[in-house]
């Protein structure tokens, strides 16, 4: 018959095309959920603009950094099965967010012993107070 495409053709056709909404679905949203952590403690991390008690979104900005990573591996794991160019592309970009993931982690884990209070506020050396206003 003219026309139709054997069985394994149309299922690699049907793989790549979910492989690359995944990767472009996964990896902006990495990008989204780690901007979100960045921004969920903005003012905690800048004492200089920001003086004084704070509310204490430490727990607000973990769960979405939790996410990011996944979604990044996610998406790396999805590119194992892409041609070479994508997952060169893939693999750079995500490294980029994963890098700047793992420096949130860094900046994020001193607010965490503040986890059980509803204020913080940093200190000039950088450590965290914790209150219950």
């Amino acid at each position: 018959m003219a026309g139709t495409t054997p069985p394994s053709e149309r299922e690699d056709a049907a793989s790549g095309c979910l492989a690359v909404g995944l990767i472009v679905g996964l990896v902006p949203l990495g990008g989204m959920l780690l901007l979100f952590s960045f921004a969920a403690t903005v003012e905690i991390d800048s004492p200089d603009a920001f003086g004084g008690w704070r509310d204490n979104l430490s727990s607000f900005a973990l769960f979405p950094l939790v996410l990011s990573i996944a979604s990044l591996l996610g998406a790396l794991a999805v590119t194992l099965r892409a041609s070479r160019r994508v997952r060169l592309f893939v693999g750079v970009v995500c490294g980029l967010l994963l890098v700047a993931a793992c420096w949130r982690a860094y900046t994020l884990a001193p607010m965490l012993k503040c986890w059980s209070h509803n204020s913080i506020a940093r200190e000039p050396d950088g450590s965290y107070d914790c209150a219950d206003r």
